[in-house]
This record gives C-alpha cells, sequence and structure tokens, in this order.
C-alpha cells in the first residue's frame, strides 16, 4: 500500500448533517461564546482571560482543527475519496479528539506549572499526532 492520494472527490459519503458534526460545532461555538461572556462581563480583567485561555486553549485549538478538516474535506463535493473519507472519520467518530484534548492538556499544565523544566508538550503532542496517524490508517484501510 503507497502514500494515500490527497483528498478530493470520491465515492463515500461525506455528510454535515450528522450528530457528530453538530455536536463539533456546538461545542466550538459554546467556548467562543464563553469568551464573549467573559471579555464583556469582565473587560478589564487579565488575568480572566489569559485563566479562560490556559484553561480551553487547547480545547478552542483541537475543536478549530477538527471542524477545519471536516469542512475542508467536505469542500470538495458531497463525496469523497478513501482519503478524505478517512480524515472525516478520525475527526467526526470523536476517538482522536477524546484522547488528544486531555493528553495535550495534561502535557501543557505540566510543562506550563514546572516552568519548563518538564517538558511534557511536545511528547504529548507527538502521541497525539502518533494516535491521529493509527486512526487515519485504521479508517483508510476500512472506509
Amino acid at each position: 500500500m503507497g502514500w494515500p492520494a490527497s483528498p478530493g472527490a470520491g465515492p463515500y459519503p461525506l455528510p454535515l448533517n450528522v450528530p457528530a458534526f453538530y455536536v463539533l460545532v456546538l461545542l466550538l461555538a459554546s467556548f467562543v461564546a464563553m469568551l464573549f461572556f467573559l471579555q464583556s462581563r469582565y473587560p478589564q480583567r487579565k488575568r480572566a482571560l489569559e485563566g479562560f485561555f490556559e484553561a480551553a486553549g487547547i480545547d478552542l485549538a483541537f475543536l478549530v482543527i477538527g471542524v477545519i478538516v471536516v469542512l475542508g474535506v467536505v469542500s470538495h463535493g458531497p463525496s469523497g475519496n478513501r482519503t478524505s473519507k478517512a480524515l472525516y472519520d478520525v475527526v467526526l467518530t470523536g476517538y482522536w479528539l477524546t484522547f488528544s484534548i486531555p493528553v495535550v492538556t495534561v502535557g501543557s499544565s505540566v510543562e506550563g506549572r514546572s516552568r519548563g523544566s518538564a517538558a511534557w508538550r511536545i511528547p504529548s503532542l507527538v502521541a497525539c499526532a502518533v494516535l491521529f496517524l493509527i486512526l487515519f490508517g485504521y479508517y483508510f484501510g476500512h472506509p
């Protein structure tokens, strides 16, 4: 088996009107709403904003990446090739996000609280990337 083709049109349906996509978007929207509420309610509270991003920054990044990946593969049309379908499934099944968000959050927190003496952020991102590749390989092989 060679390198997967670039995402593109193909025979596998990639609908956006599925509960998993709605949950992904609603979760992202809830974090954005919390941020706007915090900004409007406490406009001069820099520490509150820092606390929000310390607690939710990783979550926001993964949710934004997830939405971008799904919209990116669906943008080629209502159906995609095996690569598109695998990327779509990695994000919308939720397994990757369920594992990666807490692992990277803990890694970042440990490194931040230890002021860099316990370098856990990069290893946690590597673990997240490895899981992504494992899940991508699984879904690519089982479209």
